[in-house]
């Protein structure tokens, strides 16, 4: 199965004022409707804000470092009957080092993408998913990458 590598741009509202992140490989972005507490913990992650306490997303992250995982990569997989399907892909180490098993573990794509920008893990997408589901990046207004959001918002609007 064919992955392409995407970055993530940011987080915006779309015209129904639903939070979407918004992914990008070359010329084309993969829009991802998620929920609002997602949307506000990659935005946090994307502008590095420190929120003082471990939010859920980095519990997860303490999880893996404490149990000797390594988030390798993020694959968003599967798009159905409107819902995108994604898996996270971890190695977990001995106390040695040595790599003792590696987990697919099934995730959100809201929740894998949050991860991964706090451990800057790369985020795939199945070229399936990209011939459902992507656009031309012109859909973004300018062609070029959103406006630089500001910290006194939680993204943009």
């Amino acid at each position: 199965m064919s992955q392409v590598p995407l970055e993530v741009l940011g987080v915006s509202m779309d015209s129904h004022h639903q939070p979407v992140v918004i992914l990008r490989h070359d010329d084309r972005v993969l829009p991802i409707v998620v929920g609002l507490p997602e949307a506000e913990a990659i935005h946090a992650a994307l502008i590095h804000r420190d929120l003082g306490r471990p939010m859920t997303h980095d519990l997860i992250c303490n999880l893996l470092a404490g149990l000797r995982g390594d988030l390798q990569s993020v694959t968003i997989y599967k798009l159905e009957n409107e819902t995108f399907y994604a898996h996270l892909n971890i190695e977990q180490r001995s106390a040695t080092g040595q790599i003792d098993q590696v987990l697919r573990v099934d995730s959100r794509p809201s929740d894998g993408i949050a991860i991964a920008c706090r451990t800057n893990a790369p985020i795939f997408a199945t070229q399936t998913v990209m011939d459902q589901a992507s656009q031309d990046m012109s859909i973004l207004g300018t062609g070029d990458e959103p406006e630089e959001e500001s910290e006194d918002n939680d993204f943009d609007t």
